[in-house]
């Protein structure tokens, strides 16, 4: 089938070839076939000039070879000023050097397309012009001494020169749509390159919008999975101990805080036995210090130790030294600290011993129940999926964007080229770019 397609393509160049015409209509797979047709037509001739001319150029060389190895032997005339000799000869040795690198770069090409011939003409002509331009007043000293020889070489490189002019004469004039025709080929790879982005870049959405499918059908499965998990009794219990916990870490949060409450109205009383302690106004034994420090420093702490010792001893300092506190806080303390020792604060520590005792049994309850692992796990499971599924998304949305952006370009290029082939025919060009 694809044997078929290249015999058909190649019947239609050979009929179009011999009609040397440019075809108003190009399938963007045929610019190539086109671009060689537009050629042939445009620079219709050019071979059949071009291969006579290559030969007399060969022949304008071989002459110009043999003019320079005229000019490298030929000896000055007798009687030249030593110093007119000297800069001649030494101009010659440069000269003769200049027109040997200009044959040995003179490499006449075999083919005759318009690319070939631009190139020798410019490579040649390049040279030609520095031996004239860059080598005029060498070329003076010379012929100062040479005249004959330098007169002879100079007519070769004009008729050198010559034909070349003649070898570029179908091109010129031509030069707008040389242009054009080296620009077709960077337009057609551009226009491949961005259809081959854009199919990658297709390609690149659709499989990661199938792994964001995937994701979805995990995520709702795992969903289901949590809802399972939900509705079983062992969870509905744990929900309610965890309630439960709370409110008691509450209630004994507000009760430690009343602890302290309970000691407030002695508090001056202590610090005040504390500081005479310090200053050695009355010396408290070890046992009364530790007392007093521990009430002052934390209730709570004092409460899980001996208050009722610690009590006792700071009620047993101040009734032994009336001294210590005056009359009416020293009763006044007293009296508060009998009804710490004989009422409120065995309530407290015991309500507070059956919160603790509770909590501590509810936390190990907690503890041996595995059901919170496992709705943690499908948790997890479920946050790590929509983390993935959000990079993804957002990976789609910006290949979306580049695709856009690149169907621009490509349009941009793909309507530019009917407008460079028509500026190489000369005529409006229909172009199939099937993008």
């Amino acid at each position: 089938m694809q044997r078929d397609s290249i015999k058909i393509k190649m019947k239609w160049l050979k009929r179009i070839l011999d009609k040397h015409e440019i075809p108003t209509t190009v399938t963007f797979d045929g610019i190539d076939a086109w671009l060689e047709v537009a050629s042939k037509s445009l620079f219709r001739g050019l071979s059949t000039s071009a291969e006579p001319l290559y030969e007399e150029i060969k022949d304008i060389r071989k002459r110009l070879e043999h003019r320079i190895s005229e000019l490298q032997d030929a000896e000055p005339a007798e009687g030249m000023p030593v110093q007119v000799e000297k800069i001649g000869l030494s101009g010659r040795d440069k000269l003769v050097k200049q027109l040997r690198s200009l044959t040995e770069k003179m490499q006449i090409p075999s083919q005759t397309d318009y690319k070939t011939v631009l190139s020798f003409y410019g490579t040649t002509a390049s040279s030609i012009a520095f031996v004239f331009d860059k080598s005029s007043k060498t070329i003076f000293h010379v012929r100062s001494l040479f005249p004959d020889e330098v007169k002879e070489t100079v007519a070769e490189l004009n008729q050198l020169r010559t034909a070349l002019d003649q070898l570029i004469a179908p091109i010129r004039g031509k030069e707008s749509q040389i242009m054009h025709l080296e620009r077709v080929p960077g337009i057609v790879e551009d226009i491949k390159e961005r259809k081959s982005k854009i199919e990658k870049e297709k390609e690149n959405v659709s499989a990661q919008e199938k792994e964001c499918s995937a994701l979805e059908r995990e995520i709702e499965k795992e969903g289901k999975r949590l809802c399972a998990i939900e509705d079983q009794e062992e969870w509905m219990r744990f929900k309610a101990l965890e309630t439960e916990l709370f409110s008691l870490e509450q209630e004994l949060s507000t009760l430690e805080s009343d602890v302290g409450k309970l000691f407030s109205p002695i508090n001056k009383e202590l610090n005040l036995l504390k500081k005479q302690d310090e200053t050695g106004r009355h010396t408290l034994t070890p046992d009364e210090r530790k007392a007093v420090s521990s009430i002052l420093s934390s209730p709570i702490r004092a409460l899980d130790e001996d208050i009722y010792g610690f009590l006792t001893s700071v009620k047993d300092v101040i009734e032994e030294d009336r001294s210590i506190l005056k009359e009416r806080k020293r009763d006044k303390t007293l009296k508060w600290i009998d009804r710490l020792l004989h009422g409120e604060l065995a309530s407290v520590k015991e309500k507070r011993e059956g919160l603790q005792s509770r909590i501590v049994h509810i936390k190990g309850e907690l503890a041996e129940m595995t059901i919170q692992k496992e709705r943690k796990k499908v948790e997890q499971s479920i946050a790590s999926a929509r983390g993935q599924h959000t990079r993804l998304r957002e990976g789609v949305e910006r290949s979306k964007r580049h695709v856009v952006s690149l169907e621009e370009e490509l349009e941009a290029k793909a309507r530019s080229l009917p407008d460079t082939l028509e500026a190489i025919a000369g005529k409006p060009v229909e172009v199939n770019l099937d993008v």
